[in-house]
Parts: C-alpha cells; structure tokens; sequence
C-alpha cells in the first residue's frame, strides 16, 4: 500500500476516534477530511523547516467550533505529523476575578465581564509563549468559568518539552484596533445604556493598539473562521448554552440549573458583538486562511491569501 494510502487511512482513524469521544457529528469529521486536513499537512511541513517554534492563531467568534478544531489539528500534527504541537486559549489567560473587579472600579463596570481585550493577562501570555519557544516544560494557565476565575496552580496543564508549534485560539485573536471614527456609534443597547461615554470601548480599542499588539507581533500566521453574519454567532451560542444546560442537568438533577436564558446569552453575547463585527469586516482581507461558514458551521468556501498581512508562511 502506498504511503499517501496508509497516511489517509491512519488520518480517518484519527478523526473518527476523536469524534467519537466528543460525541461529534459524522458531517464534522467529513468537513474536516475535506476542508482542514490539508492546511494541517502543510503548515505541518512547514513547521519542520523552521529553526524555532511557530506560533499559528485561529480566530473564531464564539460557538464556532474554533477550539474543537484547535485540538484536532494539535493531534493531528503530533500522530500523524510527527510535530510536537500545542494548543494554547485565550480563554485561559483571563485576568482574575480580583483583578477584573479592581478594572470595573478604576475603570469601567463592563470590565469586571470576561472577554474583551483587556481582560486578559497579556503579559503571562507572552511570557509562557517565550518559555515554549525556548522549549522548556512549562506551567499553563487553567481559567475556571464555573467559578469565573483563575484555577489554583495545582490544577494547571503542564506541557511537554520540546514545543515546535503553538496554536492559540481565540475569538479575538489577530484583531487589529478600530479607526477611531467607528467607536462613536452604538451597535447595541449595550454600548448605549452602559458606555455612553464611550470609555469602554475606547479601553477596549487601547488594548488592542498596545499588548495585543505585541501578542498579534507573534503570529506566524493567522487562520480564520468566518461566521455568515452575527445573527449565526447569536443561534450557535446559543445552541451550546442549551447543551451546557442538558449536560448539568444530567449531572445534577436535584440542582437550580445555572446556565444563562436566552435573554441573559443575547446580553452577555452584546459584550463581544462590537469586535466580531470587526472581525468579520476586516480578517477575511488581512487572514492566510479563511474557511467562510454557512448557518450550519458547514464550510462553503476555503481562501489561502498570498496576501495575508503577517503570515511567514509559504502558502500553497
């Protein structure tokens, strides 16, 4: 048998075995086959000519399946690849809640929510990528969303030596800052209940001119999930609430469920709105990959862009 024959069976088997411990649909797997696996093989290869590790960043708005791809694009580079891959979160590098709360004191109110640049701990971030790139075994970060705040040490991941590249997912990821003319006009009654004067959002705008900045710096390249619209990022956020809410109560019958209503989610979801708009009118110009999103998250379309703004990659 062939050794392009042997790698693709080895890579269904892969994806069949991780479908099914996430209790995934046949369509994700097939999606994947199709659409990802070859991007994956490619940066893979790239990967080896490099002298240091790579940092690759996905962006997708929330309840794209951004991070599910993340881990199987990880383990598909280390088990069929041979390249000793690691997914990073940007979810996992909030500040914690005593410092998102000293932020809504000095501040503004809207930074003690979770999510926004400025939330972060940018700085960790940037310091655990340099020991990562030094190939050191490092210490990594554990947010706690039940309890809204950062895990004890003792419950944080520790990696594995030897790192040759760093995939760090998030849905902000790769953001550039606004033009100043857009922060006037509310896209929300959010913004116009709650950042009137427009300190938010220009906070929000700071961050990204500044450590995110530095953070955007280190992408080798940038990967982008493109949503249809934010009407879609509203339904699968939505969708996902509602399995939060089927698994707790499974696990927890005689509990008070504490997942969001729909009304709570259209609110918290109101946070990010500004940004991933942003998102979807700027990334799929500035992006090296961008796979465009039906309603069903099925992928209609995949772009590789020569022109992407920071890729250090040579895309095929």
């Amino acid at each position: 048998m062939h050794n392009e024959q042997v790698d693709s069976l080895r890579l269904r088997e892969l994806v069949k075995a991780f479908q099914g411990a996430g209790g995934l649909p046949l369509a994700f797997g097939e999606s994947y086959m199709q659409w990802y696996a070859g991007v994956v093989q490619h940066l893979a290869s790239w990967t080896r000519t490099c002298a240091a590790p790579s940092i690759i960043g996905l962006n997708g708005c929330q309840g794209s399946g951004k991070s599910t791809l993340a881990t199987l694009m990880a383990q598909t580079m280390c088990q069929l690849h041979g390249v000793a891959a690691i997914v990073l979160s940007l979810d996992d590098f909030y500040l914690t809640k005593d410092e998102r709360r000293q932020l809504a004191v000095d501040i503004h109110p809207l930074l003690m929510t979770r999510g926004v640049p400025g939330t972060h701990d940018v700085p960790l971030l940037l310091n655990t990528i340099e020991q990562l790139r030094a190939g050191d075994r490092v210490s990594l970060p554990v947010f706690d969303k039940a309890s809204d705040d950062r895990a004890a040490i003792q419950h944080w991941r520790t990696s594995d030596p030897g790192t040759e590249l760093i995939i760090l997912e998030g849905w902000c990821v790769g953001l550039s800052p606004q033009p100043t003319a857009q922060l006037g006009p509310s896209v929300n009654d959010l913004e116009r209940e709650q950042d009137a004067d427009l300190v938010w959002r220009q906070t929000i705008n700071q961050q990204l001119s500044g450590p995110y900045a530095t953070l955007l710096a280190e992408l080798d390249a940038l990967l982008f999930l493109q949503a249809p619209h934010f009407d879609a990022v509203l339904e699968w956020r939505w969708e996902q609430e509602q399995q939060l809410s089927a698994r707790y109560q499974l696990a927890h019958p005689a509990d008070q469920d504490p997942t969001m209503s729909r009304d709570d989610m259209v609110t918290f979801i109101s946070h990010y709105q500004r940004l991933t708009e942003h998102a979807l009118a700027t990334l799929p110009q500035q992006a090296d990959y961008v796979w465009a999103l039906a309603e069903d998250r099925s992928v209609s379309n995949l772009r590789i862009q020569a022109g992407g703004t920071r890729s250090k990659v040579v895309l095929k």
